[in-house]
């Protein structure tokens, strides 16, 4: 044998293996996107299945609805209408019969297996319901079980994709999904409520979960929701019809009997605003299938490529070798990379920590040794309250996820923010055997000024908005001002005028009336002054007490007050001036009296009153306004700051609101904006810090 040969077999050796390596790898790329492309087409056929029952569960809610109503009613309403719905029920199950038997899918059959038991036994239910042999609550229930059944057929279905998009539609689809049937249960137990005219036993509490439930449901729907899912969802579910929903919940909510509701007008209320929810469930699943389709064509075109590789790698065998090998290494590095910058770790039932990211050692500056067996609390800071934890367990135990920020304790004693998401892990059996959480460090100063300067805008932005609108209310405020005086300088101007055609000018009566017009005259142009100066914008704080902003409230909505016979009381004690913008302080203080003005008016409250107050302690000066109109209820006291939030049901709110209010008091003035329950109403009271001498 030549040392020729020998050389040519020396090199001929590495280069078949760098090609058999190199087939190998694209053979491997060839039958990982066929795989994803099968898998995409599976997915399609599934989420197809998905419509189906989607469509399906539409038509249940409906029946679920009228069935209700016909029970509730002793057969005397709703039967025609029954009627029509079950011929469309029975229309969509034939559509999801031919649907389910074009498809092969093992597991997709064993998902059907009990929503088609309760479908067999839909006959049986439909005769109870013809004979008034059942009731509402066991006929929603029955419904709302065949729809959850449905339901959790779709989740399941869901989660056969691969692709982090699709992943994310179907979520978010899912959550809308159960909003949706909570709210077709909703239309049912409220037509049977309205119906009896009173709650049943449970009722109540059932009614005010669906609410809480759908609200949560949609709130998951518009976190994984795409951008023009979320604004289609916004532009769609509006409209007088979603008003009275609102405003025939709330009459609910207050009372427990003589609703003075009309059931049908509530069926036809929450009949549109699902129908509107149908149309978000429309573009949620052309949005699902579109998007199935563009991933099937990608992987389609990438199983494509890699067939054209697989013929040419022999001739480009050495960069695609190179590509390969530098692939591996990225993928190394990703692995690496993920374990160092995810902070993950994985918890027993009873919160021993069983694994670790680099991540989180790194962090929170513990070996993983020195983690790996102990409770989770090693890292628990003081400044956590324990009822968060108490909630967070509440959450997982029942299976559920959680979510929020938590303070961590470092091993050096220093401390991180994280934004953490702690999930169940579930064995075969269904049972939680154990807990992951994954967290995000929020403790980067750039993302936080960037979130902080997002909120000022928007706060200036709901600034404006609220200062246009309560200039409506200070409009009306002027009229009520000027009123009187216009209709005294009248009646004073008919006397003269009357004194001349009679021949009776006597000098010193015509002075005494010109004076008088003279002074109502000047009250007008004051008038004017206050609330032109009440708009003025103010450049700079100044140091001011709180009775002289109060008294410059007082001399603007006075009128209006004692107009609406409301018994106004002020006491002035404070002494002391604090540092603020005057026009915003007192724009809120006005706010805070029309409110109560407004409730009072509202509750047409016996012997209406305000009181008013402000007084100092060595740390802060105080302003208080206190009504009798009964309070505000505890379902909703936490929630009254929120943005957009309105207590009034009689009208639209207007002016300042509530959560601009507390946004000036706290972030303008440095002070607090707070409310309480006394025994005869409301009390809001205003903290700012007293000006350092």
């Amino acid at each position: 044998m030549s040392n020729r040969f020998k050389t040519k077999t020396k090199f001929l050796l590495p280069i078949s293996i760098l090609i058999l390596a190199f087939l190998m790898v694209t053979t491997s790329l060839v039958t990982t996107y066929y795989s994803k492309a099968d898998s995409l087409q599976n997915l399609q056929k599934s989420v197809v299945l998905g419509t189906k029952i989607s469509q399906l569960i539409h038509e249940t809610q409906k029946e679920r609805g009228y069935s209700s109503g016909y029970v509730t009613n002793n057969g005397l309403k709703f039967k025609k209408e029954l009627l029509a719905q079950r011929a469309r029920t029975d229309t969509k199950i034939l559509a999801l019969r031919d649907s389910l038997s074009s498809l092969s899918n093992d597991s997709v059959t064993e998902y059907m297996k009990k929503p088609l038991l309760y479908l067999l036994k839909l006959a049986a239910f439909r005769k109870q319901i013809d004979n008034l042999s059942i009731n509402s609550t066991a006929l929603i229930s029955y419904y709302s079980a065949l729809n959850d059944s449905f339901l959790d057929v779709f989740v399941k279905l869901s989660k056969l994709s691969k692709v982090a998009k699709i992943t994310q539609n179907l979520i978010a689809y899912s959550n809308f999904l159960y909003a949706k049937e909570n709210a077709g249960i909703e239309r049912a137990l409220g037509t049977a409520i309205l119906s009896q005219n009173s709650f049943k036993k449970g009722q109540r509490v059932y009614f005010i979960n669906l609410v809480a439930a759908q609200k949560l449901y949609i709130k998951m729907f518009l976190k994984f929701s795409s951008k023009k899912a979320t604004a289609f969802y916004l532009k769609t579910l509006r409209g007088k019809d979603i008003n009275s929903v609102e405003t025939i919940r709330k009459i609910i909510f207050s009372k427990d009997k003589d609703f003075k509701v009309k059931p049908t007008f509530w069926f036809d209320s929450m009949t549109t605003k699902i129908d509107k929810l149908k149309l978000i469930d429309q573009y949620l699943q052309k949005e699902v299938l579109v998007n199935i389709k563009n991933a099937l064509d990608k992987a389609n075109s990438s199983f494509s490529f890699f067939i054209l590789l697989n013929f040419i790698g022999v001739v480009i065998f050495i960069g695609i070798i190179a590509v390969v090998l530098k692939l591996i290494h990225n993928e190394r590095r990703l692995k690496q990379i993920n374990d160092r910058y995810i902070i993950s770790s994985v918890t027993d039932t009873k919160g021993k920590i069983i694994e670790v990211s680099d991540a989180f050692c790194a962090i929170s500056g513990y070996a993983r040794e020195e983690l790996v067996g102990q409770p989770h609390n090693i890292v628990r800071h003081p400044d956590m309250p324990r009822s968060a934890f108490k909630e967070l367990w509440s959450n997982i135990k029942q299976g559920k996820n959680w979510q929020g920020r938590v303070k961590n304790l470092k091993k050096n004693g220093g401390h991180y923010w994280v934004y953490a998401n702690i999930e169940p892990i579930f064995n075969k059996k269904g049972k939680i055997e154990a807990y992951v959480a994954i967290r995000l460090d929020i403790t980067d100063s750039i993302h936080l000024q960037e979130e902080v300067e997002k909120s000022q805008q928007k706060d200036k932005a709901m600034l404006q908005q609220s200062k246009l609108a309560q200039m409506g209310e200070m409009i009306a405020m002027i009229a009520h001002q000027w009123r009187q005086p216009l209709s005294a300088i009248s009646s004073t101007v008919g006397d003269l005028h009357m004194k001349i055609m009679l021949d009776n000018v006597q000098s010193d009566y015509f002075v005494d009336k010109l004076e008088k017009i003279d002074n109502f005259s000047q009250h007008l142009s004051k008038t004017i002054d206050d609330f032109r100066g009440f708009y003025k914008e103010d450049k700079v704080k100044k140091n001011i007490r709180f009775s002289d902003i109060t008294r410059g409230a007082l001399d603007i909505v006075s009128t209006s007050v004692e107009n609406k016979n409301i018994l106004l009381d002020a006491k002035f004690a404070c002494k002391k001036e604090i540092t603020a913008y005057p026009n915003e302080l007192r724009q809120v203080i006005l706010n805070l009296i029309k409110n109560a003005e407004d409730v009072l008016v509202e509750k047409e409250i016996e012997n209406p009153a305000i009181s008013i107050a402000t007084y100092d302690d060595a740390e802060n000066s105080y302003f208080e306004v206190r009504d009798n109109a009964g309070g505000i209820p505890e379902s909703i006291i936490d929630k009254i700051f929120d943005p957009y939030f309105s207590t009034k049901t009689k009208k639209d709110g207007t002016g300042l609101g509530l959560y601009m209010s507390k946004t000036i008091v706290e972030e303008h003035c440095g002070g607090k904006l707070t409310v309480s329950n006394t025994p005869d109403g409301a009390l809001f009271k205003i903290s700012v810090p007293i000006t350092k001498v």
